[in-house]
């Protein structure tokens, strides 16, 4: 039977490109998809129960919201921070993910993670790399949380943002892309089908598709209890540049929850580097006020100091999450 053909008009949302790029080279174009890892901490001094999160890094494309119901099905009702370091991506799979992480209670802490090899002698976590569980470093310094990111950032019940990391918005791009799409049958049944780009068009920012994820943007914001103040600051950049968000924003449009980082939340540590070793008492996440020392004080209070010290209010974190070593 001969082959039938028909043409689909279909379109991509994605943020546009981190800094002033070209747009084939942009940060996020060249960032790996994001990938999606229960972590063990490899922090010197936690043993023989150390801390866990989930890892979240790269891209985010079609896909990533399934990669996170793998893991969340995995951990079984288990409640982990995730630790998140991403250039954006698609808008539509970020809002859903950021759903799900507000449907789930997770908190999220921009922070990316150092995956650490383990040693040959080391059986446990060889076998524990064998099940799905990587070993790693928190690290802040460095880490990003930009253009689509920020919706995912939204999500979270408790949303971190400490020393040594970044946050940037900017307003979307879209692309209109039309398709030739060539379909083969065998007796009315499909068997082959094969789809070409035909013709590609960016729209501006007054088109109507553009304006209607604008509206979709804001309700979510408005979901996630992030303030209308976000939107003149992601409008005020194109999506080839970025609107770099000072702490002061962060916390203000409540994009921000707390000024620290998920370095400091597994190691105590008052600064974000180098990290030092975690004593052993270090090992849960409900007691991090006391591993403050100086920073005690705050603890008592929910409002934010007008200095750069970050402070945890009382019952902040989840209860303790440790894996036993095996």
């Amino acid at each position: 039977m001969r082959a039938l053909a028909f043409v689909a008009l279909t379109s991509v949302l994605a943020c546009g490109a981190a800094a002033a790029a070209p747009p084939k080279r942009t940060a996020s174009s060249l960032e790996p998809p994001m990938q999606v890892h229960v972590v063990r901490s490899a922090h010197a001094g936690c043993e023989p129960q150390c801390l866990q999160w989930i890892a979240a890094q790269g891209k985010i494309v079609a896909g990533t919201l399934g990669r996170f119901k793998k893991v969340l099905r995995r951990l079984r009702g288990r409640t982990l921070p995730i630790f998140i370091d991403s250039s954006g991506g698609s808008v539509n799979e970020a809002l859903a993910i950021g759903r799900l992480i507000r449907a789930e209670g997770l908190y999220l802490a921009v922070t990316r993670t150092v995956f650490t090899p383990c040693a040959p002698a080391n059986a446990t976590c060889r076998k524990a790399k064998t099940g799905g569980e990587l070993r790693g470093l928190a690290q802040a310094r460095l880490s990003k949380c930009v253009s689509s990111c920020a919706f995912l950032l939204a999500g979270g019940a408790r949303r971190f943002v400490g020393p040594g990391t970044v946050v940037g918005v900017h307003q979307i791009s879209m692309t209109l892309r039309k398709y030739k799409v060539m379909t083969r049958r065998s007796f009315g049944a499909p068997v082959r089908t094969r789809k070409t780009l035909v013709a590609e068009r960016k729209v501006g920012q007054k088109h109507a598709q553009v304006r209607s994820t604008y509206s979709s943007i804001r309700r979510y914001f408005a979901e996630m209890g992030i303030r209308e103040d976000i939107m003149p600051l992601i409008m005020s950049a194109p999506n080839d540049a970025m609107r770099w968000l000072t702490r002061r924003e962060l916390l203000a449009t409540r994009l921000a929850t707390h000024s620290i980082s998920g370095e400091q939340l597994i190691t105590g540590a008052a600064t974000s580097t180098p990290a030092p070793a975690a004593a052993p008492e270090m090992l849960g996440y409900q007691d991090l006020c006391q591993r403050l020392g100086d920073w005690k004080a705050g603890c008592e209070r929910e409002a934010w100091p007008s200095d750069s010290k970050h402070i945890v209010p009382p019952g902040l974190l989840p209860p303790l999450q440790t894996a036993p070593a095996k």
